[in-house]
């Protein structure tokens, strides 16, 4: 560090101070800015104080500007009044060694942090304020006795960094070189624990000051690492706990956030350091102090960035549901993880670009005020001691995207100048701006049919023409396995010359819009049929509903005396997997296998399936049950149908497939001969039939015949025949990957012994999750395992929907996972974002009634009744989040001053989500808050002030009427103004309510003026205001009930209430007041 400069923190709008710290030449300077404008800097110098001791760390104390201390070489802290050099203390080193670092609270405490040396303390703490009154006010004179200090810590530790907590002064955080980093807390007992984290990144210490849960550190010389650590992770440390991380066992947990190499400049220039080839180090690190997650640093090189990080949104603590659902394990730490938003590269190191080089810079603090575009400001220190603010740059513009599913594309160039007679705005449109939306008819299964239908034809063309078939880089080639035609089948890799068309990729990135509207839920029957053009996900929904996974689960099937096995897979029934899935759900805790094989074999009883004969097995009931899940292993009655009926749907090769791979050879014959056979299926009922005398093992023509006869089939039902009539060994059937994954398993089950049947079994289970095959469901089941396996399968095929409807039937039945709740999350959000609001709300009613189990209360927390204000950019709620307040707050006064803030955030026309200035916002309930209000949409806005102070008053009129319907915040308040206009009731006398003469009168005209006045909404804003039709109001009268009026407006489903709530009364007041008063 050569030099240093410091903002202070009691700066303000009319007076703004910063300190000038030289550190070779031993001086300091106290400055004053005299005019900045965004552009030019001014500044003057108050005061230089330059009789100053050699030292090598110092800080300016944030209690009393006039205060600096500095340690010295010797191990000795000097604390100076630079506003008079006669008032300075001496605090000697019992031991003389170098002193790393010195730090102030603002409360006036003073902490150092020495060299190590054995027997002695490393950490010493001084209360300035109590200690020497006399010797730090003006004038007091000089003094160098060896003062006791306050507390100490750290006994033969070297302490690299310090730095206090502001909102806890009494707390300061420090790093131990070789050890890691300590929080102690000043107010506990000598001998209590501190918080300990493991890391060798002990240097340049920062504290967020607006956010005090995080701090940051660096590593060391030559190591560009910074660390972002949660205080909260860390673990209790003392003495007798070194060596292990805790003295309580508790496994340590690693940074929230960590970049590796902050500054991947890997040399300086000779020219700027003196010695070449000199690594890069980072000089120094600090936290914005007017927005939280800006943590600024400084490399060697001049190289300066700030990283900008934001805590992970989370859709349930933005409705602040933490406290109400505490089932959710994602709200259930107090731990919060952050992500990097953004990384602000404010000065490149020298030698980077092209342009004029400017001094390198060599210092930086930040300020607590905001640029020009409402970003923070940094004060920077240049070699050649100029000082000059920067600015970040503020986000970029935000894209408007439709809620729509459409596609715009325009022909328009800036460049072109018009000659000649304009045209109308209608005729320019329509000559340079096409939108693209998705076709109305079909559904999505049609749909995606058709283009793979186009992309099967292209293909095809592309490899039958020679000029075009020499691009491999756009030619699949031919599937080798059931996972690889998964993904060949939803790919649409296309020939340059036969790309999609735009309104076709239009439709196709539309599909799972399609489905959700076509009822794409919980229902798989349905779900086989919506799905129909996709075999792997039709076989996924198959296996949920065909195998008696969810029938059972419902009716108890599946749940013996001790075991819940409602949708296991192969995997976990086979290694009695099954302790760890149900504790909670068992009535009775299985310990031994002996109980566990007792409770299959009850199971295997009550759901008749037939005795296994198949092999020698230790385990018959496991591999019975495990068939059953496969689908397999059936009884003859039941085969023969199902080969019947396979035949009659011209699937005469599964037939076959299914008879062989239950010993039925003679079936499998008939299957082929059955129907329609075409020359194939004649070939190989032909093969069948040689299998059947015995030449696959001993004749070798036959083998070769078998082998070019299955080169030439892609169908895996055909090839799986040959591989086993060729030689009559199931081993070669299993090595045909092309064969469904579930036939696979179902032949190992049947055909291999204890021992390979247990490693195919788990050697498929870990390729399946780690590939993300769906088919590999069979196998984990929807149980834990399967959460991975869908982890992958998203990132793969992007379709979220399908992974969280499956995993919904066990999760949070069965066990909770928060990868499951923010897949939840996401689909919610989705599906709010393009306006689907009504499947939203169907998909969260039939979420939570698939997670309760039988006899028992959802899992599923059920959304609660509620109005949200949403952002009509990013369609999020706009409630800051007040259920999970931050933990502490910075002291009055720190922080960016009140005139002065960064945007319009403070004036609630922001959304703190998205960050837009929101001019209108949209009220709609999730579900309606009474009977009598039916669902609707209504936009309003505050026009004029006049307007705002106008409700502002009916509000506090009858502020006491509305608290009684329940116990508002000032956003509901905000809510019931706005629906004021809308929410028009009929009601009769009741003796509870004041009665409707009570009532002021209603223009009978309210609703056609309400009526017209969102038909005035509609024409101002077409894409955003929807109309509110004579069937969305509810009907009003002045009269009482029992006589209305002959002008009343009585709507089809108006509802007479005979309890009028105080809600509604309030309601019909705040009405009556507002239409009277227009």
């Amino acid at each position: 560090m050569e030099k240093a400069i410091r903002w202070s923190l009691s700066s303000t709008l009319s007076e703004q101070r910063f300190l000038v710290v030289d550190v070779n030449g031993r001086s300091f300077k106290r400055c004053k800015v005299e005019q900045y404008d965004g552009k030019n800097f001014q500044h003057s110098t108050q005061s230089t104080y330059s009789n100053v001791p050699p030292f090598r760390a110092f800080d300016w104390a944030p209690h009393d500007e006039t205060l600096v201390a500095v340690g010295q070489w010797s191990g000795e802290v000097t604390v100076l009044r630079i506003d008079d050099t006669s008032s300075n203390i001496s605090l000697p080193a019992k031991n003389q060694r170098l002193c790393n670092a010195v730090a102030f609270s603002r409360t006036g405490l003073m902490a150092a942090g020495l060299e190590r040396v054995r027997n002695d303390f490393c950490l010493n703490i001084w209360d300035v304020n109590q200690r020497f009154p006399t010797v730090l006010s003006p004038g007091g004179g000089a003094a160098k006795p060896f003062v006791e200090p306050y507390r100490k810590f750290a006994s033969s530790e070297a302490i690299s960094s310090i730095k206090f907590y502001i909102a806890q002064p009494e707390v300061l955080v420090t790093g131990v070189k070789g050890r890691g980093v300590r929080i102690y807390d000043l107010r506990e007992n000598a001998g209590s624990p501190s918080l300990h984290f493991q890391t060798t990144s002990v240097f340049n210490l920062a504290i967020d000051p607006l956010d005090e849960n995080y701090f940051a550190c660096a590593g060391a010389a030559k190591d560009t690492t910074i660390q972002i650590w949660d205080r909260r992770s860390g673990i209790p440390y003392t003495a007798l706990s070194l060596g292990s991380g805790s003295e309580f066992g508790v496994q340590a947990e690693g940074p929230v956030l960590q970049y590796a190499e902050a500054f991947n400049t890997p040399k300086v220039s000779p020219q700027r350091r003196g010695s070449e080839g000199s690594d890069v180090s980072i000089w120094s690190m600090r936290y914005c102090k007017g927005k939280s997650g800006y943590l600024g640093a400084l490399a060697s090189n001049g190289d300066f960035k700030v990283f900008e990080t934001k805590h992970e949104y989370s859709f349930l603590k933005e409705q602040g549901k933490a406290q109400q659902y505490p089932d959710y394990d994602i709200l259930n730490t107090d731990r919060r993880s952050i992500l990097t938003k953004r990384i602000h590269h404010i000065e490149h190191a020298q030698g980077e670009t092209n342009n004029h080089e400017k001094p390198r810079v060599v210092a930086f603090d930040f300020t607590n005020l905001a640029g020009s575009k409402g970003t923070p400001c940094a004060i920077i220190l240049r070699s050649d001691q100029s000082v000059d603010i920067v600015g970040l740059n503020g986000p970029p513009p935000a894209l408007s995207i439709s809620w729509r599913p459409s596609l715009i594309v325009s022909r328009v160039d800036n460049t072109i100048t018009y000659k000649g007679e304009s045209s109308s705005e209608d005729q320019f449109l329509a000559n340079n701006i096409r939108i693209f939306n998705p076709s109305e008819g079909g559904t999505a299964a049609d749909l995606l049919i058709n283009l793979r239908k186009k992309r099967d034809t292209a293909m095809g063309n592309q490899q039958s023409d020679p000029k075009r078939s020499g691009n491999r880089d756009t030619v699949d080639s031919t599937p080798s396995s059931s996972r690889e035609s998964h993904e060949h089948h939803v790919s649409f890799i296309l020939p340059d010359v036969d790309k999609l068309s735009i309104a076709e990729s239009v439709n196709y990135s539309t599909a799972a819009r399609r489905r959700c509207i076509e009822g794409y839920l919980f229902d798989c029957k349905k779900n086989i049929g919506i799905v129909r053009d996709n075999p792997w996900l039709l076989k996924l929904w198959t296996w949920i509903d065909l195998t008696g996974a969810k029938d059972n689960a419902e009716d108890n099937g599946m749940i013996t005396d001790t075991l819940d096995l409602s949708f296991f897979g192969v995997a976990s029934i086979w290694n009695n997997d099954l302790d760890s899935q149900r504790a909670s759900n068992k009535l009775s805790k299985p310990t031994y296998s002996k109980e566990v094989a007792t409770a299959v074999e009850a199971l295997c009883t009550r759901l008749e399936l037939p005795e296994f004969r198949m092999t020698e097995t230790s385990f018959p009931n496991h591999r019975r049950l495990c068939l059953h899940t496969c689908g397999l292993g059936l009884p003859y009655q039941q085969l023969e149908e199902s080969v019947k009926k396979l035949v009659f749907e011209g699937e005469n090769t599964k037939a076959a497939a299914l008879a062989m791979i239950h010993d039925q050879a003679k079936l499998a014959y008939l299957a082929l001969k059955n129907g329609k056979p075409s020359s194939v299926h004649r070939e190989l009922a032909v093969a069948l039939a040689g299998f059947n005398k015995g030449l696959g093992t001993t004749d070798e023509a036959w083998n070769e015949t078998i082998q070019d006869m299955k080169e030439n089939l892609d169908d895996p039902y055909a090839r799986s025949i040959l591989a086993l009539v060729s030689y009559g060994d199931w081993h070669d059937v299993l090595a045909e990957t092309m064969l469904p994954l579930r036939n696979r398993v179902g032949i190992a089950l049947l055909y291999l012994n204890d021992e390979e049947l247990t490693q195919y079994i788990n050697d498929s289970t870990a390729e399946s999750i780690k590939e993300g095959d769906i088919e590999g469901v069979v196998l984990t089941g929807l149980t834990e395992q399967a959460v991975p396996l869908f982890e992958k399968y998203i990132e793969k095929f992007s379709d979220t929907q399908t992974a969280l409807l499956a995993i919904s039937f066990t999760c949070p039945r069965y066990f909770a996972d928060t990868r499951v709740d923010k897949w939840r999350e996401t689909y919610r959000s989705y599906l709010n974002g393009l306006r689907l609001f009504i499947p939203r709300v169907q998909y969260d009613v039939q979420a939570t009634k698939v997670s309760t189990p039988p006899n028992g209360k959802p899992q599923l927390a059920v959304p609660p009744r509620q109005f949200s204000l949403e952002c009509n950019h990013c369609h999020r709620a706009l409630d800051r989040g007040t259920a999970n307040p931050r933990p502490e707050a910075p002291p009055p006064g720190f922080g960016t001053h009140p005139d002065k803030i960064f945007g319009d955030a403070k004036t609630g026309t922001v959304c703190p989500k998205c960050g837009l200035l929101a001019f209108y916002f949209f009220v709609f309930p999730t579900i309606s808050l009474h009977e009598s209000f039916p669902p609707f949409i209504y936009r309003y806005s505050y026009r004029t002030p006049r307007e705002m102070d106008h409700r502002a008053k009916i509000l506090s009129k009858y502020s006491r009427v509305i608290a009684k319907y329940s116990a508002m915040s000032e956003e509901w308040r905000m809510i019931f103004g706005a629906l004021a206009h809308v929410l028009l009731n009929t009601s009769n006398t009741n003796p509870e309510t004041p009665s409707d003469d009570s009532i002021p009168n209603i223009r009978d005209s309210a609703y056609e003026n309400s009526h017209h006045c969102d038909e005035r909404d509609s024409e101002t804003d077409s894409e955003t205001a929807l109309a509110v039709t004579e069937e969305e109001i509810p009907s009003h009268t002045a009269a009482p009930a029992s006589t209305p009026s002959s002008n009343a407006i009585t709507p089809p489903y108006a509802k007479t209430e005979k309890n009028l709530s105080h809600g509604d009364y309030a309601c019909k007041l705040l009405l009556a007041d507002m239409d009277s008063s227009e």
